[in-house]
């Protein structure tokens, strides 16, 4: 399958993606950009983060388009400046992938993803046919300008959390949660392009072992863990538990609506149980299909408050569009110093059955594409979210199956009755993909 994604670029680094395909893929987007516009481009941990960013800058500016260089930054402090600035950004980074994988994400001037575009893109990269020009490269400092709009918003919030970086992009973040009042204790906080041993920066399932012990031991008010470019934010409350993502999205719905009337939108992997709580607040909600850059770009055409994923994709849409996993902890902290309530007490007042998501690798994009093609055949009245299906089991329970935008894996995502139930569903899913 090709690197051009459905809303990112990402390969394995030294087999589909190198210093060459970079440079050429740089060149593309130049040239597609017409030339002559300004791009601030970034880069996250990864040992070959820096040379794909000279690379692509090489090749970007050799079509005459400016390259302001931010160096190392979280995602949305890159794509903050894009915002900003009213103009075009691009961001070395897989993500949450392995660390030998790497990859790229650009951004327009909106803070809405690139989608559409990415095809453009790639039809040029085949093409070969790049405009010539000459551009250069300057550096700018994002990290100002994000904090001080940040504290405008926020003020100075008195909370302790301790916050997982894996030594990942969200290292960067770490002086300006401090600099907002937050008392931060750090995990893998400095720069490492092997994330400090963890298969992949991806906050989930063990590796959150060890953000969980230390919210306990340290008695935070809440812990949260980054993925590898900072976008998406895993809380723990302040019992060392890892809640159902719905229930935190629950917590900022009913924070949200309660202040301001308006719409949510929410993707098909959530809780059902949400909708009830925003409609209780006179609050419409829209459902949406799963993936950053389809939800910034319906979020902003339909002027949602706040838009939630199961993934921890977190938008508050009244600041900007994009995903932020920063301002989602800055947001919980403060809540949490207007309430008088903990975290977990909050979280326990929300009814919400179980749901969980898991991944299952299939070994190839080719294979997942055909699993999908498979089951949209076999089960012709599901519910067609485009990447996959979704199958309701009675009025509670349902199942739905998508394939990565990012990875050779199917996701899985249930919400069952209970445990049990959970369980045995998740089992009889897994063998069906298996079987495919």
């Amino acid at each position: 399958m090709s690197i051009f994604r459905a809303y990112d670029i990402r390969g394995i680094y030294g087999k589909d993606l190198t210093e060459k395909v970079m440079k050429n893929i740089g060149k593309a987007l130049g040239t597609f950009l017409g030339g002559n516009k300004n791009v601030c481009v970034g880069y996250d941990t990864r040992k070959s983060s820096k040379k794909l960013f000279e690379a692509f800058s090489s090749g970007l500016t050799s079509t005459g388009c400016n390259v302001i260089s931010l160096g190392l930054v979280a995602n949305p402090m890159l794509y903050f400046y894009a915002w900003k600035n009213k103009i075009f950004g691009a961001l070395i980074t897989a993500s949450h992938n392995p660390k030998n994988w790497n990859g790229l994400k650009m951004v327009r001037p909106n803070g809405v993803s690139f989608i559409e575009e990415i095809k453009l893109i790639e039809n040029t990269y085949d093409s070969k046919k790049f405009i010539k020009g000459r551009g250069r490269i300057t550096k700018a400092d994002v990290f100002k300008n994000y904090k001080k709009f940040l504290e405008s918003k926020f003020g100075v919030i008195r909370k302790k959390v301790v916050v997982e970086c894996f030594g990942a992009a969200a290292v960067t973040a770490l002086p300006i949660l401090r600099s907002l009042g937050l008392d931060v204790i750090s995990l893998h906080d400095k720069p490492d392009g092997n994330f400090f041993g963890f298969t992949r920066p991806e906050p989930k399932g063990e590796n959150l072992n060890m953000l969980k012990k230390a919210v306990k031991r340290e008695k935070a008010d809440f812990g949260v863990a980054f993925d590898g470019d900072g976008d998406r934010s895993v809380f723990v409350d302040n019992r060392g538990r890892e809640p159902n993502v719905s229930s935190v999205i629950a917590t900022f719905v009913d924070y949200i609506l309660k202040k301001k009337r308006g719409s949510i939108l929410l993707t098909a992997d959530c809780a059902s149980e949400i909708e009830d709580i925003a409609k209780e607040l006179r609050g419409k909600t829209i459902w949406w299909r799963v993936g950053h850059g389809f939800i910034e770009e319906k979020s902003a055409k339909e002027k949602v408050l706040f838009a939630g994923e199961q993934s921890s994709h977190l938008y508050f849409n009244e600041f900007y569009p994009f995903s932020d996993g920063i301002l989602a902890t800055i947001y919980l902290a403060k809540i949490l110093s207007e309430s008088k309530k903990t975290l977990s007490e909050l979280l326990d007042e929300i009814k919400i059955h179980p749901i969980k998501k898991l991944y299952i690798n299939v070994g190839s994009d080719e294979n997942k594409i055909r699993i999908i093609e498979s089951l949209k055949k076999r089960y012709p009245n599901a519910l067609d979210i485009m990447d996959g299906i979704k199958m309701k089991l009675d009025d509670v329970e349902w199942v739905l199956i998508r394939a990565s935008q990012t990875n050779p894996e199917i996701n899985l995502c249930v919400e069952a009755r209970n445990e049990n139930r959970m369980k045995n569903i998740i089992r009889e899913y897994i063998k069906l993909v298996k079987q495919i």
